[in-house]
């Protein structure tokens, strides 16, 4: 187990240092994951106008005269488009108004006035494509910057063209900015921007830059949402144009972790610490309606497809250069990108990870490699395949759920790794150099049985054969808390002789007390009560012994230093189960089976959740008696059990000195939670809070309460996927 548990650190550790090792790994099965499920139809409210060959044709050789766009913006206008968005860069003058500017000067010299110079040139093409974006005012412009860092990255060189100066009107910015103390260095910010020229610039609705970033494998799957530009928060394209079509504000709250929320009006954009929001894209170039600008122009195109809609102008013709690659494809055009990033916020299904994200990743990843470490160390090589199976195929099944219920991408690649890796590494060195000897151990020392056992197959010797019968039993589980941490800081030497004086004490209470002690499996006991010989009343003796094993845990952490920091969980359960001699025809044990085995051992996982030391079943409470200290805790819904099951915190024997006035107050709010009484038990449960600041059932409940998460019948159900 030492080599797996140094393995999985050392894997992890090498994450934390180079995150960047596996990320291309990981955008392609993230690629691959999104791919799996049916991509959502688009909205059709999202329509491209195409700068394809088709329009070259027809239109004459890109870039076009400016006159010719403001017959674009002329004709959309006639359509009723809603917002017209030009993901084209108009930075520049009109070739043929630099010339006409010439022809112009001469004349002047010639002593034309300007009434005449306009009859004989006519309007500049600038000029015409201003006045039809003036005339349709809701026309969105584009623009890039120089290039964009980090907050603290050093400044960039200056490029030509570009200007740090910003021009009148200025970029769109968000509306409702909340900036939070601290200094975030995960926010963008950029030097100079190249705007579109005055003319155009002053006569559209607003403008937005289209600068996005690839992803280390080059590829495009994230929008920007806000760079930093002269203290000024600008917006980008697409959230520009959807700001114009909803008439919303845009909203941008910024911590010092980085960029909190996004959001358009009401509606919240989940985008990670530098701001970038992924966009879920809906298939190929070609899943969102398009048409050739050539079309539009001529008034081809129905007007039903139009009307009313986002008309964003951009290039696809594949010569043209405008492409990048995406998960929708190797030449997908750049207009697409935001018109998909357009479509994900007005249909709302959007896709989402962050940091924090990461951080759960890598936390799965040492979970996962730790239990598969402990597995292959405990189970044999086929056991441990199964359970290796099982828990990385179930981690790929959980990261699959939340990617589409909810969006969330969390990698796979890292935690599936920390999975296989140690496991097929320890297989191999178990099966060369430990595992025929320990083979040799384990089956010398399961000839060991229990007294009761042995004395039931003296007696009858018939029964020394498989098989088994039904019986009502209690059922205990015992583990030490943190374990794993004990054995990694402890000599293993002093760690043994410390578990055998351990279970000594524990075992004998349980033998004491009528109990068979089925197993014992590292630091964890299970023993059960009312068979082979009847108990009787077994849920008694459970909770007596494990109260008792509670005590003489107490004694040893006041006498013996090395017990001092040692903590255990115990959970029972009372049910119907079957117990007999289980395995094959040539080995067998007695043991026990079944639900109630499994609630059991639920129960005592769930210790640590709580954060107490004995959970029972309901059922176990009520037939062991009313002779003991207890609070119920409520419904909850473990691992296994599709329905919610009672369970109660047994504190002490009723006689034993304990106070029982805070469990008895504990007891009247939970009448009142059942009443429907919650702000009043809310406030009860918050003075109980302030009185034991550590209980952690009373800070959960409030937690529930806070959430509004009582159910119908006026309990709590707490849902946990543990073991």
């Amino acid at each position: 187990m030492a080599i797996g548990v140094v393995m999985v650190l050392a894997m992890f550790i090498i994450n934390l240092v180079y995150p960047g090792a596996l990320a291309t790994f990981e955008l392609k099965a993230d690629d691959l994951r999104i791919a799996l499920l049916a991509p959502p139809p688009p909205t059709d409210q999202v329509v491209i106008a195409r700068i394809d060959d088709k329009s070259i044709q027809q239109l004459g050789q890109w870039p076009w005269p400016r006159a010719t766009m403001g017959q674009l913006v002329n004709a959309l206008a006639a359509y009723q488009a809603k917002v017209i968005g030009f993901d084209v860069l108009l930075t520049e003058r009109d070739e043929r108004d630099i010339s006409r500017e010439r022809i112009a000067k001469r004349l002047r010299v010639e002593g034309l006035k300007e009434a005449s110079i306009h009859d004989i040139l006519g309007t500049s093409n600038d000029d015409a494509l201003a006045d039809a974006i003036k005339s349709d005012g809701s026309t969105i412009l584009s623009y890039s910057f120089a290039s964009h860092q980090l907050r603290g990255s050093q400044g960039t060189t200056p490029v030509a063209g570009f200007t740090s100066e910003m021009l009148s009107p200025p970029p769109l910015a968000y509306n409702l900015v909340r900036e939070l103390p601290g200094q975030s260095l995960f926010l963008i910010e950029a030097d100079e921007y190249l705007p579109p020229i005055p003319v155009l610039n002053s006569a559209a609705h607003s403008t937005g830059f289209v600068d996005v970033d690839a992803d280390l494998d080059g590829e495009i799957r994230r929008e920007l949402t806000v760079i930093k530009f002269k203290r000024r928060d600008c917006v980008p394209f697409f959230l520009a144009v959807l700001a114009a079509y909803s008439d919303a504000q845009l909203g941008l709250v910024v911590d010092e972790e980085g960029v909190e929320r996004v959001t358009l009006g009401a509606t919240p954009i989940p985008v990670d610490e530098m701001g970038r929001m992924l966009i879920r894209f809906r298939g190929g170039a070609d899943a969102l309606p398009s048409y050739s600008i050539s079309d539009i122009v001529a008034r081809r195109v129905p007007g039903d497809k139009l009307k009313g809609r986002i008309v964003l102008v951009g290039v696809t013709g594949k010569g043209l250069g405008d492409m990048a690659v995406t998960p929708g494809g190797a030449e997908f055009p750049r207009v697409g990108i935001h018109a998909n990033a357009i479509d994900n916020v007005l249909r709302g299904d959007f896709l989402h990870s962050s940091i924090s994200t990461l951080a759960l990743e890598r936390e799965a990843g040492l979970v996962l490699g730790l239990a598969v470490a402990l597995g292959a160390a405990a189970f044999t090589a086929v056991a441990s395949l199964a359970f290796t199976v099982v828990l990385g195929a179930g981690y790929f099944v959980f990261a699959q759920h939340l990617l589409s219920a909810d969006g969330l991408v969390i990698g796979v690649v890292f935690p599936e790794l920390t999975v296989w890796i140690p496991f097929m590494v320890l297989v191999s060195y178990r099966y060369l150099t430990e595992g025929l000897a320990k083979r040799k151990l384990r089956v010398a020392f399961e000839h060991y049985l229990h007294p009761d056992v042995i004395e039931q197959i003296v007696t009858n010797p018939g029964s020394l054969k498989l098989g088994g019968e039904r019986r009502n039993l209690s059922v205990l589980f015992a583990d030490i808390v943190n374990y794993t941490g004990l054995s990694e800081r402890t000599d293993p030497a002093a760690l043994v002789a410390m578990l055998n004086d351990y279970m000594t004490k524990m075992t004998d209470h349980i033998l004491e007390s009528g109990g068979v002690v089925d197993k014992i499996r590292g630091d964890g006991i299970m023993a059960f009560w009312g068979a082979p010989a009847e108990v009787p009343n077994h849920a008694q003796a459970a909770i007596d012994s494990a109260l008792a094993m509670l005590r003489e845990l107490k004694a040893l952490k006041e006498n013996d230093p090395r017990f001092t920091d040692l903590d255990i969980g115990i959970g029972i359960a009372t049910g119907e189960a079957i117990v007999g001699n289980f395995g094959g025809e040539r080995r067998f044990d007695y043991s026990v089976i079944g639900d109630t085995v499994n609630l059991a051992a639920r129960l005592e996982g769930l210790t640590r959740q709580f954060k107490v030391r004995l959970l029972v079943s309901r059922e176990t409470f009520t037939k062991a008696g009313t002779q003991h200290l207890a609070r119920e805790i409520g419904l909850v819904k473990v691992k296994g059990k599709t329905i919610a099951v009672p369970i109660v915190e047994v504190v002490g024997q009723a006689n034993d000195g304990i106070d029982p006035t805070y469990y008895q107050q504990y007891g009247a709010i939970l009448d009142k939670i059942r009443a429907g009484q919650a702000a009043a038990a809310r406030s009860d449960l918050e003075h109980l809070l302030a009185e034991r600041p550590d209980d952690e059932v009373v800070r959960i409940y409030l937690e529930k309460l806070a959430a509004d998460s009582v159910g119908s019948s006026g309990e709590l159900v707490f849902e946990f996927d543990t073991k």
